[in-house]
């Protein structure tokens, strides 16, 4: 019997360990995760900012930048960088003067001269030693943007004027080149960073080579009812981390948008299964949607497909092919991207565009106070088709 009582005793503390090993390895998996969509939104943030507010970089802020920079790769671990920080306004300016490129540090607080130590330079091929600073450079760039500071590469070496002028200015031995300046303060206004996403930038193997299909395919779509197979809460579903696509268009042009409004239900009878969603006038998909018979809701997993259909226009570009998404069609000639996870095709059967006459609570008019996309047009569409994986 007391056997008995140890081996239960052994089972269950087994099972507690190897419950809290699973449950470490998932927070683990979900830290990894969230990690890094912060690394890769940051990348993607980053920006050149060269106007800055009165008011100077903190000094644990500064030594966060140097730590930065000093974390960077270096041919054969040689690190043979060496960073000037200037704050003073008189060597600010004479930096300004220094550099053509670099007038905004007479109105900035802060400064980092990146240099190469020649001296540490690898001997067999000492202009390594420009790679490893530019390095440096990138992750002091990156650690500003992180931190919500601005900051601004401007380029020295090897332009020999340049060189001369800003060694002369911040006193550098002979065996030190100043390699670039960067300008930093906090940003006197938010400015959106660029997308510079180009396939036609890109190769594989070898010059000119062609992606080739070497990943697993993509999980096929099944049809679905909604009626009857759709489990999840219509309360929810539009507002689920990120929200959902909707997309309108042809097979000559479509566009898609994120949207996190919208209603799933019925109307005009109990088999009418119909899906409601709200464009806002200024919007580039809205033309889109006045103009299609079918539109598309779609839900994905990939919250950065999510954010970047929300923050960028249609107008600007085709935003499905800077994502790498496939556009397919239903047999009404719909659009949709063979990565999402659901995709639930309507038929629009009414529209309509918002009345502010008719705003009954001061919910809808407090939301269009200062609101400059224009009210919001609504289109109710009965259910044809619904896929999922």
């Amino acid at each position: 019997m007391r056997f008995q009582h140890l081996t239960v005793v052994a089972l269950l503390l087994a099972f507690i360990l190897a419950s809290g090993l699973q449950a470490s390895a998932q927070n683990q998996r979900q830290n990894a995760i969230g990690m890094e969509e912060i690394v890769f939104d940051n990348i993607l943030a980053r920006t050149s900012i060269r106007s800055y507010q009165d008011r100077p970089v903190e000094q644990d802020k500064i030594e966060k930048l140097l730590r930065a920079g000093m974390a960077a790769p270096s041919a054969v671990d040689k690190r043979p960088w060496h960073f000037v920080v200037v704050t003073d306004k008189e060597v600010l300016n004479g930096l300004a003067e220094a550099n053509p490129n670099a007038g905004m540090a007479a109105r900035a607080p802060l400064a980092i001269v990146v240099c190469g130590d020649k001296t540490k330079a690898l001997t067999r091929v000492p202009d390594y030693w420009v790679q490893d600073v530019a390095a440096a450079t990138e992750n002091i760039l990156l650690a500003a943007q992180g931190m919500g500071l601005g900051a601004v590469w401007t380029g020295t070496y090897p332009v020999t004027e340049r060189v001369e002028k800003v060694a002369k200015v911040v006193n550098l031995p002979e065996h030190i080149i100043p390699f670039c300046t960067i300008v930093i303060g906090y940003p006197e206004r938010p400015q959106a960073p660029k997308d510079k996403w180009d396939e036609g930038n890109i190769s594989y193997n070898t010059y000119g080579g062609k992606k080739t299909a070497t990943q697993e395919p993509a999980p096929a779509f099944h049809d679905f009812k909604v009626n009857e197979d759709f489990m999840l809460n219509p309360f929810n579903y539009f507002s689920q981390p990120g929200g959902l696509l909707v997309c309108a268009g042809d097979r000559s042009a479509s566009n898609a948008m994120t949207i996190g409004w919208g209603a799933l239900g019925t109307l005009w009878g109990h088999s009418t299964n119909t899906v409601t969603v709200y464009v806002a006038q200024a919007r580039y998909t809205h033309e889109f949607m006045e103009r299609s018979d079918y539109f598309t809701i779609m839900a994905f997993k990939d919250q950065n497909v999510l954010r970047y259909m929300g923050s960028h226009s249609g107008r600007d570009g085709d935003k499905a092919a800077a994502l790498g998404l496939h556009v397919a069609y239903t047999e009404n000639g719909t659009p949709y991207y063979e990565e999402a996870e659901c995709v639930i095709e309507c038929k629009k059967i009414y529209s309509g565009t918002f009345d502010p006459e008719e705003f009954k609570d001061d919910i809808p008019r407090n939301f269009y106070d200062g609101f400059t996309a224009g009210y919001h047009s609504f289109y109710i569409g009965k259910v044809v088709t619904a896929m999922k994986k």
